[in-house]
C-alpha cells in the first residue's frame, strides 16, 4: 500500500524508535497517555490533495471534508513543551507512486505570524518550497471519541448528502451486518448532522426512528461506512488516477459491543483490500486486537513467517511505556505478531502479570521420539518449536494415549499425540484402529526410530556413506558400531534396538547426526510426515486461536 514503516527520531516521549504498518489494516494500542492519537496524526500529517492540477483536486468525502487530516484534530500543541525543531520523523513508503522517493521526512518548523510569535507547523524536512510539505494522496482522519452528544441535536444543521441507490444499499447492508440488525422498517435513509467542522453525527432513519434516536454506536458505524464509501467513490470515479488512500480512525471501539467490534474489523479488512485503503486505528479493545491477530495468524499460515513485517496485510503496534535512568517516561512502540505476544500486551494494558500461553502440547511415547520430532521440525521447517508448542514429558505407551482419547479427556483431544511407527503392527491395534483413524489429532512417526536406523546403517553401502559424510568420529567403524549385534534385525527385539541406539549415540556424542542421515535418505517420508503434522497442528491451533505453522514453506530435505 502506501506507508511501510515509521521511524521517529524525536517527538515528545518517542526517541529513536520505529515500527511497521500493515499494508491494509493496523491496530495501534496502548494504555492511556501513550500518544496513540499523536501517532495517527504523524501518519496522516503529510497527506492531502492540494495541487490544483491533481486529478482528485477538489474531491470531498461524503460528509464534506477535503481528504485532508486537520492539524487541530490530531495534535494538541503545548507552547511550553513543544519546542520548534524538536519533532522529526520519517515515513518509509512502499513505492514512489505518491512521491519521487520511497521516504518522506517531516519536522517541526516555525510558522511566522504577522505581529505575533511564530507558531509550530510540520513540514518537509528536505524542502521549504511551497507545496513540498505534502504528499498528494487522499487521507481522512475520523475521531469517534469526539462525536457530539445526542442531547445537543437541536444545535446542529443537516448536511445534505447525495447517495446513489447502490450507495444507500451499501450503507444499509453493512450497517445491519456489523450491528446484527435483523430488519429496517420502510424506506431507510442515511443522514448527517453537523455541529462544527469536527463534530459530526450520522445515522439511519426509517419509518419508526430517525437519526436523532440512533445510539452512539450506530452513529459511529455509519460514519465509518461513509468514510469507506468515500474512498470507494474515488476508486470508481477516477480509475487509475486513484492510487489508494489512508483512513485513520481514533478510538475504533468507542460505544460498540463485542460482536460489532469483531464484525467491524472484518468489514475494514475486506474494505481495505477491495478499495485500496490503508486503514490505521487506535483501540483498547481485546476483542478487536484478537480479531486483527486472527488475520495475522491466517497470513503467517499462508505466507510463512520469514517475510518483513511490512509485507503483511495486518499489523498490531503496541505503545509500551518505559522509564529511563532519570525516571523519564518514554514510549517504545513494538510490532506484535504472535498470539503469545498479544496476550502479553493485554496483560500490560490491565497492569497484570498472568501467564496465558496458547501452545499446542505434543505427546510422544518416549524421549527418543520427542527428540526426533523436534529435530525434524527445527531443521526441515526451520522454526523455533518453543514459540508454537510444548513437548510434554510423560512418555506413556500408545494404548494409554488412545484410552485417554477415548475417554474424551480434553487435554488428549485438543493436543497432538504421536505414536510410534510400529503401532499398527501390534496385536492390540486392530481393536483401536477405527478410533485412531477417525481422530483429528493422532498421527504416526515416519519410522521406528531405533530399528529404522539400525536397518539403514546395517547395509554396508549406507554405513560407508554415513562414515564418510556424517560421522564426526573417524574411529567408528562398522565392527565397532555393531559389535554386539552381528545378526540381521529379525533376530532382535525392541529393547535390543534401543540398546544399540544408545551405544551408537554415546560414540557419536550427538543423536542428531543419526537423525540427519535418516532424513536425508528418506525425503519423501519426511515431507509426508511434516505435511500431516502441520495440517493437524493448524486445525488445533485454529480451535484455540493460537499461532498456526506456515503451510507454504518448501520442506527442503
Amino acid at each position: 500500500m502506501i506507508i511501510k514503516s515509521i521511524e521517529i527520531e524525536k517527538f515528545r516521549a518517542f526517541q529513536n524508535v520505529e515500527f511497521c504498518l500493515g499494508k491494509r489494516i493496523t491496530a495501534i494500542s496502548g494504555r492511556n497517555a501513550t500518544q496513540k492519537t499523536t501517532v495517527l496524526g504523524m501518519i496522516g500529517q503529510p497527506f492531502t490533495i492540494s495541487q490544483n492540477d491533481h486529478p482528485l483536486y477538489g474531491c470531498k468525502t461524503i460528509d464534506g471534508y477535503n481528504f485532508k487530516s486537520q492539524f487541530k484534530e490530531k495534535f494538541k500543541i503545548s507552547h511550553e513543551h513543544d519546542v520548534i525543531g524538536e519533532h522529526k520523523w520519517t515515513l518509509r513508503l512502499h513505492n514512489a507512486a505518491f512521491s519521487n522517493k520511497d521516504y518522506f521526512i517531516i519536522e517541526s518548523i516555525a510558522r511566522n505570524q504577522k505581529g505575533g510569535e511564530p507558531t509550530l507547523r510540520f513540514w518537509n524536512a528536505e524542502s521549504r518550497a511551497k507545496g513540498a510539505g505534502y504528499i498528494q494522496a487522499p487521507v481522512y482522519f475520523l475521531s469517534l471519541s469526539r462525536l457530539f452528544p445526542i442531547g445537543e441535536s437541536g444545535k446542529t444543521q443537516t448536511y445534505e448528502n447525495e447517495l446513489t441507490e447502490s450507495e444507500l444499499k451499501y450503507c444499509i447492508d453493512n450497517y445491519r451486518t456489523i450491528l446484527s440488525i435483523q430488519d429496517v422498517y420502510g424506506n431507510a435513509t442515511v443522514g448527517i448532522e453537523k455541529a462544527t467542522a469536527s463534530r459530526t453525527f450520522a445515522g439511519v432513519s426509517d419509518d419508526i426512528h430517525d437519526i436523532f434516536t440512533n445510539s452512539s454506536g450506530e452513529g459511529n458505524i455509519v460514519r465509518i461506512i461513509l468514510a469507506v464509501l468515500s474512498f470507494k467513490r474515488l476508486m470508481e470515479n477516477y480509475g487509475k488516477n486513484y492510487k489508494g488512500g489512508i483512513l485513520l480512525i481514533d478510538e475504533l471501539d468507542a460505544t460498540l459491543y463485542g460482536f460489532s467490534q469483531k464484525k467491524l474489523v472484518d468489514y475494514l479488512y475486506q474494505s481495505a483490500k477491495a478499495f485500496n485503503i490503508q486503514i490505521v486505528f487506535t483501540t483498547h479493545s481485546p476483542i478487536i486486537l484478537r480479531q486483527v491477530n486472527k488475520y495475522q495468524r491466517q497470513e503467517r499460515k499462508r505466507l510463512g513467517i520469514a517475510l518483513p513485517l511490512s509485507a503483511y496485510d495486518s499489523a498490531i503496534v503496541y505503545l509500551d511505556p518505559e522509564y529511563n535512568e532519570e525516571g523519564m517516561r518514554m514510549i517504545k512502540p513494538r510490532n506484535i505478531s504472535t498470539t503469545n505476544e498479544l496476550n502479553e500486551i493485554l496483560n500490560d494494558i490491565n497492569l497484570t502479570v498472568v501467564r496465558t500461553e496458547n501452545h499446542i502440547n505434543i505427546y510422544c511415547e518416549d524421549e527418543h521420539a520427542t527428540s526426533f520430532v523436534k529435530f525434524l521440525l527445527s531443521t526441515e521447517l526451520q522454526i523455533n518449536t518453543e514459540l508454537y508448542m510444548r513437548f510434554i514429558d510423560i512418555n506413556l505407551g500408545w494404548t494409554n494415549y488412545v484410552q485417554l482419547y477415548e475417554k474424551e479427556i480434553p487435554e488428549f483431544r485438543n493436543n497432538i499425540i504421536l505414536l510410534d511407527a510400529d503401532v499398527p503392527t501390534m496385536r492390540d491395534y486392530r481393536s483401536k484402529k477405527k478410533v485412531v483413524e477417525s481422530s483429528d489429532n493422532i498421527a504416526f512417526l515416519p519410522v521406528e526410530i531405533e530399528r529404522g536406523l539400525f536397518v539403514l546403517l546395517k547395509e554396508h553401502g549406507n554405513f560407508n556413506e554415513f562414515q564418510a559424510s556424517y560421522s564426526n568420529v573417524s574411529t567408528l567403524n562398522y565392527d565397532i558400531c555393531f559389535n554386539e549385534w552381528p545378526l540381521s534385525d529379525d533376530n532382535y527385539k525392541s529393547e535390543d534396538f534401543k540398546h544399540w541406539f544408545d551405544h551408537t549415540e554415546n560414540i557419536l556424542g550427538d543423536r542428531n547426526i543419526l537423525f540427519r542421515f535418516w532424513a536425508d535418505k528418506n525425503t519423501e517420508k519426511v515431507e509426508s510426515f511434516l505435511e500431516k503434522f502441520i495440517r493437524i497442528f493448524n486445525i488445533l491451533a485454529e480451535r484455540i486461536e493460537s499461532d498456526s505453522l506456515p503451510t507454504n514453506q518448501e520442506i527442503d530435505v
